[in-house]
């Protein structure tokens, strides 16, 4: 794309919040700002007293409501838009509208874009069909809620059935469907996901471009040198993400109670803190559970640099930064969700036959005693380590973009 765009990006979480969604975003901006393009991005504001950059516009929560992850709520109300209109007239003209998320301001931006005849693309990455069948209290509920939610504001005229589907999974792939039939592109991180999504009725142009890292991070992440494996030391496993149920940190301490040859260093915070903290006291596991809270991408990527495995628990990620950031800084992956192994490189990994506790323990107590082949999987994962570079997959959202400015919008 040769001319400069101005990009109106829609996402349920503020850039100055921590996770792979955000910090996925926050490449994305970047990459895009680097090359001469207009970035605003339309958000929730942060929690606390967070300020906002001049290219950011906050949207008004949904006073007391909150969603899983603490953060504030919004939804598509007069007053969003309005100031949405207001915000498009002051800083536009906008060219492209992207959306990153489904939820209030995903619908918000989709709205937006009607009202002023600018093409939709919409980003697809959240598995909330298995989350919410496999972790939320009240499963049911919880989709039909969502749906009724969605559905008032981008409805759907239909959603052909799938077999495989079960009334919880059919109500919660309902918005997924109607977002992104309601845009003009739609990009995936993977090809699993398309392939669902297409199954599903999704009859949009569907393009699979992968997440990035910024590349002078890694770069800088690069420049030092790791600590080597000490065979006579135990095995250290990282474990990074939100202490969420879907992401299963109680799982990994489990894991770790089952191997006493590994250490395991938590890194992230979430509404499971508490009980993570609980959890690895009442397993006196203080000597080898080391929880290290809340961290930047950066220290991320630097605790990778010093671990020997990545312990990956959630069973139901589209694609996951913490992978993409352990393939790029080289770090073996003990996994188990099958739908993964797209992400992770041949021999980089071993994916444990099963999302059991146990299964993950007998993968990680078979590394443990056995430290022979992590130097053939880091070997493995240095052949793949410039693929999450963010300059890899920036070209690709570009031409993404042109096609929707160049091509009659959907009809909606």
């Amino acid at each position: 794309m040769a001319d400069s765009v101005h990009v109106a990006i829609f996402t349920d979480f503020h850039p100055a919040t921590l996770g792979g969604v955000q910090t996925a975003m926050r490449s994305l901006c970047d990459s895009l700002r680097q090359l001469g393009h207009r970035v605003t991005v339309f958000c929730p504001p942060a929690p606390g007293s967070m300020r906002s950059e001049a290219d950011t516009v906050v949207l008004g929560p949904v006073p007391t409501l909150s969603m899983s992850n603490g953060l504030p709520v919004v939804l598509p109300t007069r007053a969003n838009r309005r100031l949405i209109d207001a915000a498009f007239t002051e800083r536009g003209p906008v060219d492209i509208v992207h959306t990153l998320t489904t939820y209030g301001c995903g619908i918000a931006g989709v709205r937006a874009a009607r009202r002023h005849g600018i093409p939709v693309v919409q980003t697809m990455q959240s598995r909330d069909d298995a989350m919410i069948e496999k972790y939320s209290p009240s499963p049911y509920l919880a989709a039909l809620t969502m749906r009724l939610l969605h559905g008032w504001f981008v409805p759907l005229r239909r959603q052909p059935a799938y077999d495989s589907d079960g009334r919880i999974a059919r109500l919660a792939w309902r918005p997924l469907i109607a977002q992104a039939q309601a845009a003009d592109r739609v990009i995936v991180p993977t090809q699993h996901f398309a392939r669902r999504l297409a199954a599903r009725g999704v009859d949009r142009p569907i393009h699979v471009v992968s997440n990035g890292i910024d590349d002078t991070l890694l770069d800088r992440m690069r420049g030092a040198e790791g600590t080597a494996t000490n065979q006579d030391a135990p095995l250290r496993a990282l474990w990074c993400g939100r202490l969420s149920p879907e992401k299963r940190p109680l799982e990994a301490i489990e894991v770790a109670r089952l191997v006493d040859e590994c250490t395991l260093d938590i890194y992230g915070s979430g509404p499971l803190a508490d009980r993570v903290r609980s959890a690895s006291a009442e397993a006196d596991l203080s000597h080898r559970v080391h929880l290290h809270g809340e961290v930047d991408q950066a220290d991320c990527l630097t605790a990778m640099r010093d671990h020997d495995v990545l312990l990956l628990t959630s069973d139901c990620d589209t694609q996951g930064m913490v992978l993409l950031e352990a393939v790029a800084m080289g770090l073996p992956i003990v996994y188990c969700d099958p739908e993964l192994s797209e992400t992770v490189p041949d021999e980089g990994g071993v994916r444990a036959p099963d999302s059991l506790v146990e299964s993950l323990a007998t993968v990680l107590k078979a590394l443990a005693r056995n430290r022979t082949r992590l130097p053939g999987m880091r070997k493995a994962l240095a052949a793949h380590a410039d693929e999450p570079r963010q300059s890899r997959h920036i070209a690709r959202i570009l031409s993404v973009y042109a096609e929707a400015l160049h091509t009659e919008h959907a009809p909606r």
